[in-house]
């Protein structure tokens, strides 16, 4: 299974979650393959300081290398790196917008974390997981939420709520149960190459968090894609590819309508 958390906002702690999430997995007894795809190269830089501090060996089920030159590799079904590895987890942000798109076409689970300060332009979000549903229509959408660690942050979720809203706007997208809170980013961990699963004392809810995450992961790779919202979040991308809507004669409204008989 590959898992892209794709981000690319500052606040989402995108990093922090893959680099975790393929953590736990290791721990678990699984091979893990995580890539970093971002400019700022977060996950092998953190590798670097985890190898100089003699912590690699507890994870020797991890491999943490460079996204680039796999792209081909990662969409092939039987290349070599989906047959050694139980998962591979990219980090993925906006830097190199061509070589990010090519690894969320060969995605099978597509995790979104949503920070309410988030300031990255929510539209072109949409549109780009729209466009990819037309190369990758079998892949899942599961926004995540990230919310602040303040006496003043909302617990419940209303309909304000920014991830509710983004997980309303992507057709087809699965809004997480589990909450990430801002705790995951214990940023002395993270600078002495440590995940949240060797920090000493542990942070058990913030392990919690992860343990639930990678569990609805799981469950929602295994779910079957409901056909006629599926069928209807393609044709949105497909309208909204042309101005005109000259590649699709048929409207939502009439698309709803058939779906609803």
């Amino acid at each position: 299974m590959i898992i892209t958390i794709f981000s690319a906002d500052e606040f989402a702690k995108r990093s922090i979650i893959a680099l975790n999430l393929a953590a736990y997995c290791a721990l678990n007894h699984r091979k893990i393959l995580l890539l970093d795809a971002t400019a700022p190269q977060h996950a092998l830089s953190w590798n670097t300081r985890r190898s100089a501090a003699g912590g690699k060996s507890k994870m020797a089920k991890m491999t943490i290398r460079s996204s680039e030159n796999l792209q081909s590799e990662l969409e092939n079904p039987e290349s070599y790196y989906r047959g050694r590895y139980s998962e591979i987890i990219i980090d993925a942000d906006d830097g190199d917008v061509r070589n990010t798109d090519a690894l969320l076409v060969a995605t099978d689970v597509l995790v979104v974390p949503v920070h309410p300060r988030q300031n990255h332009n929510r539209e072109a979000l949409i549109q780009r997981i729209e466009t990819l549903r037309l190369f990758n229509p079998a892949l899942r959408v599961l926004i995540v939420e990230i919310q602040v660690i303040s006496a003043f942050a909302a617990a419940a979720r209303t309909e304000t709520n920014l991830a509710r809203l983004v997980a309303k706007e992507i057709l087809a997208s699965t809004l997480a149960a589990t909450v990430i809170h801002e705790w995951i980013d214990d940023r002395r961990s993270f600078d002495q190459g440590l995940s949240i699963f060797e920090c000493n004392p542990r942070n058990e809810r913030a392990i919690a968090e992860i343990r639930n995450l990678r569990e609805e992961i799981t469950k929602i790779r295994t779910q079957s894609l409901e056909p006629s919202a599926n069928s209807l979040a393609i044709l949105h991308a497909l309208q909204r590819r042309t101005e005109e809507k000259e590649l699709c004669h048929i409207g939502i409204d009439a698309f709803q309508e058939r779906s609803a008989r």
